[in-house]
């Protein structure tokens, strides 16, 4: 199965991407994910990255979509995978059918995830990041057990650089002008479920299931 997680920054697809991929035994592949490892590497791609990523601009085609194709072709993808934060343009969606083609693969799903602007501001400024595994937590909606630590691996919490106001309403105001015609261009290629996100991450998540035919334990 091959899944599109769909939706503007901080409506929570990565949490039910990662939940959907745990479920079925495929990769979840994110954007921000390889972007961050790349940055913490100090790569050429990671340096370039992120000097887009801390003005809350679109990370260039050229590459994401280098980066991306990279991860794909891995063998664990041969199965499915679900992508979380790509493709975000035109041109991406149009690479990433063309390589599908070639493979003989196509999109089964895209899920496309919703909520009003100031619930998504909230929730990307308490967000905290744990720098060493990449748990996601919240200051008001997913505490750690002991304040500012990972429960995993204890290590120090932090906030994103671009987990800030200005830059989140930026980011928004890029997704709407670049991104949202991407979700118009599935509409007429693929199967797109709509689903609203809840403050409760498992409703949320017995949504999707449910719209894609799932079964679920929560």
């Amino acid at each position: 199965m091959i899944l599109i997680m769909f939706g503007a920054p901080g409506v929570g697809k990565g949490s039910q991407a990662t939940i959907l991929a745990q479920a079925l035994q495929i990769p979840h592949i994110s954007t921000g994910d390889i972007f961050r490892d790349n940055i913490a590497k100090g790569t050429e791609s990671g340096k370039l990255a992120k000097a887009y990523m801390d003005k809350g601009l679109l990370v260039p085609d050229a590459l994401t979509i280098g980066l991306i194709m990279d991860r794909i072709r891995n063998e664990d993808c041969r199965k499915g995978f679900i992508v979380d934060g790509f493709p975000r343009t035109l041109e991406q969606a149009e690479y990433l059918k063309k390589m599908l083609n070639e493979e003989k693969l196509a999109i089964d799903t895209v899920v496309n995830i919703t909520l009003e602007e100031a619930k998504i501001i909230d929730r990307i400024v308490g967000r905290r990041i744990c720098p060493s595994c990449n748990q996601v937590y919240h200051e008001l909606y997913k505490r750690p057990h002991t304040h500012g630590l990972c429960n995993t691996c204890r290590t120090a919490l932090v906030q994103r650089p671009d987990d800030v106001e200005a830059t989140i309403v930026r980011r928004l105001g890029v997704y709407a002008a670049q991104t949202k015609s991407v979700l118009s261009y599935y509409r007429k290629k693929c199967t797109v479920v709509d689903i609203v996100s809840k403050d409760d991450i498992t409703e949320t998540s017995s949504q999707i299931f449910k719209a894609l035919g799932l079964d679920a334990a929560f």
